[in-house]
């Protein structure tokens, strides 16, 4: 079973941790947490805020080591708005909420309106109810009585405990009574099932005498539809006298029709931008990780290992002799031989005429030239056609992508986008940024790209697509895609490939199924043309000057950039004929 469970203080709700790992079983627990953010602030303001309740969230998991739970923290101008979006994008089988007090706020709502109108099948915890071992389940019969004995076996297993189910039948001589066996079906025989109770009486006098033999309850708010109380007067009688409990209701729909016919007319303007200005910030807000938050390696190891996943790290090079040394045992000592969470280590080369290939050929890396990769498609220049070959070579389910040309390499290039991949499935597509110093004014201030990114690649981002407007730095060559996205989107030939794939992700995907690291580093990069700006205003056109050394001198070379666009690699013959062939991996 998949449990999402709505935290809001982190710090004082360890029991719905507990209950959700009990009710789970050997399924998945997602630790929702929802910001919200008021007043005038934007929704992206609440990052910081959002990095600090992951790492809260990532300490409560720890307390239940060996189980497989993720965090994942949401931000709305109304809480329970963020975690409704959660449920359809999440699609648990069970939402956990803690239990408040008639009228008192949870999340920005009331546990009234929770219960009137679940987002998915849900379940109201008091107390400690996953510690009990004698269980208590009335039931009347109708939809939720099905999900109360479902939760209730589930604690009873998970502590070793028995199931009492209790039916309080109605005083009318003229109807026949209906059995347990008759309203469960096969849940009445489950093998913790110790007792099978049936009564007549008072249905809130009849509880509370059972109910003092038990640990807990587990029962449906089973008020009439549309009341103004969904727990009826028995419900508001049975919370009030239980320790522990679990109050649960099966969903409802998200939104009624006119709802739905109101958000597809056209919005105005301002509106539509205010909409929009909303969506990037809450994407960046939720989306935007630190790699700090993955440094745990042998946590990524266990997700990649349960998942059963492969992960691929592809370097394209050019002319790198004098970086590529250091970016390979950064990679291969800390995250192959130390920690095993990169299977496959591999140089696509793009014909370099220095020791590039040599150096990691020494190194036991195994190296392609791009041009003899798939040769029934001919061969372009440029970074992106590297790229998209390098997708036939590569086995793994998640592919990697490490620029070469950095001086100072560190693992968490690889692992730190890595790991959004694995502790979120909803993202699909991840790209590096990093802290690099700008003059703003007489103020030295850490922004995440170059001159480039900054006046050039951003701002025609903003123009064309806003919704990638928070990207923070989309020329960032460290990226990671599952295979199943990229195999699907087309390729440009040039450096054209690094927007191109931002795009057609946000096309296909979604906003959000991308996501962004802060490397927290300072970059240096070698080239001469990035890190002075030199090539801002050829980048318009379709050439472009590059420098080129010969008989020791500098010159400008003229160069043709127009991109040419690859198809998915998913559509090649040979591709699809490798990928249907069973993997062969090496001996370590």
């Amino acid at each position: 079973m998949k449990v999402l469970v709505a935290v809001s203080d982190p710090e004082r709700e360890g029991s719905l941790l507990e209950t959700a790992a009990a009710l789970a079983g050997d399924g998945e627990v997602v630790l929702a947490s929802a910001i919200e953010v008021t007043g005038d602030a934007t929704l992206a303001s609440a990052q910081p805020e959002a990095r600090a309740r992951r790492r809260a969230l990532d300490a409560l998991a720890g307390d239940l080591p060996g189980r497989h739970l993720r965090s994942l923290v949401t931000v709305a101008r109304v809480g329970w708005d963020a975690i409704r979006e959660a449920c359809a994008t999440e699609r648990p089988d069970l939402l956990l909420v803690a239990w408040r007090r008639p009228g008192w706020d949870l999340l920005g709502t009331t546990i009234e309106a929770i219960l009137r109108q679940p987002p998915c099948d849900l379940a109201v915890v008091k107390g400690r109810p996953a510690r009990s071992k004698r269980i208590l389940v009335p039931v009347r019969g109708g939809r939720y009585a099905q999900l109360a004995a479902r939760l209730g076996i589930a604690l009873a297993e998970a502590q070793g405990g028995s199931v009492t189910l209790l039916h309080v039948a109605e005083r009318d001589g003229g109807r026949k009574t209906q059995t347990l066996y008759q309203l469960l079906g096969e849940r009445a025989y489950d093998e913790r099932v110790e007792r099978l109770v049936t009564r007549t009486g008072d249905p809130a006098k009849v509880i509370e005498d059972e109910l003092a033999e038990h640990d807990a309850i587990v029962f449906g708010a089973t008020g009439r539809e549309g009341a103004r109380d969904p727990l009826g007067p028995v419900g508001q009688r049975i919370i009030t006298d239980a320790r522990n409990a679990l109050i649960v209701r099966t969903s409802a729909p998200l939104a009624s029709p006119m709802f739905v016919e109101r958000t597809r007319l056209p919005l105005e303007r301002a509106e539509r931008s205010r909409v929009l200005g909303e969506i990037v910030d809450k994407w960046f807000a939720e989306n935007t990780f630190s790699s700090a938050e993955f440094a745990d390696l042998r946590r990524l190891v266990d997700a990649k290992e349960r998942q059963n996943l492969r992960v691929s790290v592809g370097l394209p090079t050019l002319n790198e002799e004098a970086t590529i040394r250091k970016v390979i045992r950064a990679i291969r000592s800390r995250l192959v031989e130390r920690f095993p969470l990169v299977d496959e280590l591999v140089v696509i080369d793009s014909r370099s005429e220095d020791r590039t290939r040599q150096i990691a050929e020494e190194e036991g890396v195994p190296v392609f030239i791009h041009d003899e990769i798939l040769p029934e498609t001919g061969s372009y220049r440029g970074k992106g056609e590297a790229l998209w070959k390098s997708l036939h070579v590569l086995t793994g389910d998640i592919v990697v992508w490490i620029d070469t040309d950095v001086t100072s390499a560190h693992p968490k290039f690889v692992y730190g986008i890595v790991g959004p991949l694995l502790m979120r499935p909803d993202l699909q597509f991840v790209k590096a940024f990093y802290q690099r110093p700008l003059h703003i004014g007489d103020e030295l201030q850490a922004t995440g790209g170059g001159r480039v990114t900054e006046l050039a690649a951003r701002p025609i981002l903003n123009l064309f697509f806003p919704e990638l407007s928070g990207i923070v730095q989309p020329l960032s060559g460290e990226q990671a895609g599952r295979r199943t996205l990229l195999e699907q989107l087309p390729f440009f030939t040039g450096y054209g490939v690094e927007t191109g794939l931002l795009v057609d992700t946000l096309q296909r995907a979604g906003l959000g199924a991308i996501g962004q690291v802060d490397m927290k580093q300072q970059v240096a990069i070698k080239r001469i043309g990035e890190a002075h700006g030199t090539n801002l205003l050829e980048e318009a056109n379709f050439t472009m000057k590059l420098i080129a050394a010969s008989g020791g001198k500098l010159h400008l070379e003229m160069h043709d950039i127009l991109d040419v666009e690859r198809p998915p690699m998913a559509t090649v013959p040979a591709y699809q004929t490798r990928r249907n062939a069973p993997i062969v991996t090496a001996a370590p």
